[in-house]
């Protein structure tokens, strides 16, 4: 059951390895969040992942914008399709101002990283285990990175702006049925727990897609649209 519902890429990865297909970009899921913090509505964010041609074959491309108030953030990834970041940036605006820039490079294993900011610029190279998936801590789309590895997995997180690299066990509640905007969805609920107790909790539907995310350290949750 589980499979069926989380492991939408596979078929479509499959799908792509023949010769037409290879040139072709192939929507994996796109749309958008509503974001709340303690019951009051903040902001959204809208994002895609997509199956792209690369040079060395298929990559995942997942791009995002997230509006809090009058601040900006936006997030782009490039990975295999395995998930592993091979390129990832991001700009913080607080209205016209850009309050932090971010780059990050991998080759092979290692990975090269650049932060501007208001303080300064600071740099870091370090390594990234096998397996390694990209996902910031108030960005919400790249949860999917995570969750579509599937209950049981244990999977090292490269936090971007942090330079970190976490271990997140992924586990499963079981089956929920979910309502938003009055409507009822059958959902797959996944908790992802990192390092110091912490938790994100995930509402997947069956086709993969993220319906509902929590993140309680940061008081936030966010509702598919």
């Amino acid at each position: 059951m589980w499979m069926r519902r989380i492991a939408l890429v596979a078929p479509l990865l499959v799908a792509l390895t023949t010769a037409p297909a290879a040139a072709q970009v192939v929507s994996l899921d796109e749309g958008s969040f509503t974001l709340y913090r303690d019951g009051e509505r903040i902001g959204r964010e809208d994002f895609s992942i997509r199956s792209a041609p690369g040079t060395d074959g298929r990559v995942l491309v997942a791009q995002a914008t997230q509006a809090i108030g009058i601040r900006r953030t936006a997030p782009g990834v490039n990975a295999d399709t395995s998930g592993f970041p091979v390129r990832y940036q991001c700009e913080v605006r607080d209205g016209a101002l850009v309050i932090e820039s971010y780059s990050g490079q991998a080759s092979r294993d290692r990975y090269s990283s650049r932060l501007l900011h208001a303080d300064g610029e600071s740099a870091r190279e370090f390594r990234l285990p096998p397996g390694t998936v990209a996902a910031d801590d108030d960005v919400v789309h790249q949860l999917w990175f995570i969750a579509r590895r599937g209950p049981g997995a244990t999977v090292p997180v490269l936090v971007p702006r942090r330079n970190v690299v976490e271990s997140v066990r992924v586990e499963l509640v079981g089956a929920e049925r979910l309502s938003i905007d009055l409507r009822q969805f059958e959902t797959t609920r996944l908790v992802l727990r990192g390092p110091g107790g912490s938790v994100r909790e995930l509402w997947i539907g069956p086709d993969g897609r993220i319906l509902k995310a929590t993140i309680p350290a940061l008081h936030l949750v966010a509702l598919r649209d």
